[in-house]
């Protein structure tokens, strides 16, 4: 119990001292002094962003899209005007430059001249990519200058995202008309299915036609070898009808010659009917005196057989009256000869009359006869001519009408696969017509409304899910500098309490091990409590568990006490200096600003070895993340240094007292 005893004497002897009394109070407020300070300058910096002074240029000239003007540019400073993340200047080139070398403003963002040009260019075949321009100074100061960098890409996030609305009010307002048009082309197809059922029943008559042509072909391809067969009697017959139209030729030339003949023999009847007329007019008196005598010769005969009737049987009369008698006869038939030769004459005359009629009708005849001959011959030799090129005609003919056969085979082949073409084309089309209608139904149910577009510009939405809540950057942070308070409060024990070896009192080594460890405990559960209502009713910082907290800083600061006791113990003055540099080591390497993973590799895993990492991730459980098997974990290992280094340090005081005792004994 002496050693306890001791602290207390300690303490009442530096409150006494005017000096002791001033480096005690400074030495309990030191811890509060890291915290507070720290946590105050750096309690919520991202909360005041609206200080951080950033100088915007625009450039921008503008531009048409879809026959609109577009400022790009100005939209986009508007919005800078609305937001309140930065402080805003909108400035000249030249001002905003100068501003950013003589330190006045942490970032120059410039929009430059073809802005809204390229920004127009979004719905074209070859879009430009339209470029924001910021020039930061990360020798002034390199956070400043990141904060810049991340906030500009928030806002080229937002712009983007403005452009992307745009693009999709055009883009889903087309869709509109696109389900129209696929509604219209659904029709269509409609037609078209209809169309080619129509056009495969026309086919399938077409391709009976087609049969029927074939069948046609082959006659006519019979027909023509008919033809061809007739055609070359056609030119037997036309070589004969060229020798008939000479004969009839000469046969004409002979005839006129005949007529000639006719006429004059014509000429020589008329004059014989002339001498016949004549002659049988002489007859006729004649044949009158002849008649007169015979009749007189009867009467005489019969007066001479009254008179002499023995006459009547002599055979000399009978020949006499015979004679007279058949002279009368013979008279008789002269006059009837005469009469007839009258008639005939007559008719003689007649005939002659219609010979002489027919001859001159003949004569004229003959004359048209011989034009015709005359044409005749000419229409035959040009019907040679005609026929000779109809014989050429032919031939193609006969060739074309074989071609034909072999086409209407070919065409048959043809029309058979295209009504199987039609019969898919109609099925297609069906199809198609139904893939359309439902296209257009789709498209149909498209709407073009903000949130539409919204959702387009911005399709996925970051949603930020806190496994634990830390409100600020100040109680982020806290862990940090809360480790850092109290190991600097225990730096500052060692430098100022009196942890030197006791001459005047007769004290082992424990006693004296017991003594200064008691006072720094003394001391740290003073700044314990300190620092600890500073942090919980001063910047309110929410802990999980007061209690839990409570106990974690205690063990934290009497952890750091005891390692730092037991390098002083072990080393003395050099202890103090190895302390500072452990505290430089574990600030470096524990994690409090920046993730141990981003830290040198070999570094990071001596800082997990360090007492000042486990006592970061103490507070971080109790403070923020709530994880009791992980605060307890961490309480273990800090009591394993604590006892450790309390151990060592105990060993170190005892051996040292002891040899001092056998030293002073001899």
């Amino acid at each position: 119990m002496k050693g306890i005893h001791l602290v207390f004497r300690d303490l009442k002897m530096m409150w006494h001292h005017k000096h002791g009394r001033i480096a005690l109070v400074f030495l309990l407020i030191v811890p509060l002094i890291y915290s507070g300070f720290f946590l105050a300058g750096y309690w919520n910096p991202y909360g005041r962003l609206d200080q951080l002074p950033v100088a915007v240029v625009n450039l921008d000239h503008g531009s048409i899209m879809d026959n609109k003007s577009i400022e790009a540019g100005q939209e986009f400073v508007k919005n800078l005007k609305e937001n309140k993340d930065l402080k805003f200047y909108f400035l000249s080139a030249k001002t905003a430059n100068q501003g950013l070398k003589d330190g006045k403003y942490y970032m120059v963002l410039t929009i430059p001249k073809d802005f809204s040009q390229k920004v127009s260019t979004l719905m074209d075949e070859h879009p430009e990519q339209a470029k924001l321009n910021f020039e930061i100074n990360p020798g002034k100061n390199f956070v400043a200058s990141q904060i810049s960098t991340t906030a500009t890409e928030e806002m080229k996030t937002k712009i983007a995202a403005s452009i992307t609305k745009s693009y999709a009010d055009g883009v889903f307002s087309k869709f509109v008309e696109l389900a129209d048009g696929l509604r219209d082309a659904g029709d269509g197809a409609s037609k078209i299915n209809q169309g080619t059922i129509d056009a495969k029943n026309g086919m399938i008559q077409l391709s009976d036609g087609v049969d029927r042509l074939n069948d046609g072909a082959k006659k006519l391809e019979d027909g023509s070898q008919r033809l061809s067969n007739g055609q070359q009697k056609l030119t037997h017959g036309l070589a004969g009808l060229k020798e008939g139209s000479l004969a009839l030729s000469n046969g004409m030339e002979k005839l006129s010659e005949g007529h000639a003949s006719v006429e004059v023999g014509m000429e020589q009847l008329t004059e014989g009917m002339q001498s016949l007329a004549l002659n049988s007019e002489r007859l006729s008196q004649g044949q009158a005196g002849v008649k007169n005598t015979t009749d007189e010769l009867s009467k005489a005969v019969e007066l001479f057989l009254q008179n002499h009737p023995d006459m009547k049987n002599d055979p000399t009369f009978q020949q006499i009256a015979a004679m007279s008698t058949g002279l009368s006869k013979a008279a008789d038939s002269l006059r009837s000869g005469q009469v007839q030769l009258a008639q005939g004459a007559n008719k003689l005359v007649q005939g002659q009359t219609k010979v002489q009629d027919g001859m001159t009708k003949l004569g004229d005849k003959m004359d048209d006869a011989a034009t015709g001959a005359n044409k005749l011959s000419e229409g035959t030799v040009q019907f040679s001519n005609g026929f000779v090129q109809w014989k050429n005609g032919f031939s193609s003919l006969n060739n074309g009408i074989v071609d034909l056969a072999n086409g209407g085979s070919n065409l048959d082949n043809g029309t058979n696969q295209l009504v199987d073409g039609l019969d898919q084309l109609s099925v297609g089309s069906d199809e198609l017509a139904t893939k359309l209608n439902d296209a257009a139904m789709q498209t149909s149910s498209i709407h073009n409304n903000n949130q539409l577009t919204s959702m387009f510009s911005e399709p996925v939405k970051l949603v930020e899910s806190d496994l634990s809540e830390v409100p600020n950057y100040g109680t982020g942070i806290t862990p940090y500098f809360l480790s850092l308070a109290f190991y600097v409060g225990g730096i500052m024990a060692a430098n100022i309490l009196p942890l030197g070896r006791r001459q005047d009192l007769k004290v082992n080594g424990t006693e004296h091990f017991i003594n200064k460890l008691g006072l720094k405990y003394s001391i740290a559960l003073i700044q314990v409590l300190f620092v600890d209502l500073v942090v919980l009713f001063g910047f309110k910082v929410h802990v999980v568990s007061v209690p839990l907290f409570i106990v974690s800083s205690v063990i934290v600061s009497l952890t750091f006490m005891t390692v730092i006791l037991m390098l002083v113990t072990l080393f003395g003055v050099a202890g103090k200096f190895m302390a500072v540099t452990l505290l430089v080591l574990q600030l470096a390497t524990c994690g409090g600003t920046f993730p141990g993973e981003l830290s040198n590799p070999i570094l990071s895993k001596i800082g997990n070895a360090l007492p000042m990492a486990h006592s970061l991730r103490s507070f971080q459980d109790v403070i923020s993340l709530g994880d009791w098997a992980q605060l307890q974990q961490q309480i273990l290992i800090l009591l394993f240094y604590l006892v450790i280094s309390g151990g060592i340090g105990w060993v170190t005081s005892h051996l040292q007292h002891s040899k001092t005792a056998v030293e002073t004994s001899h």
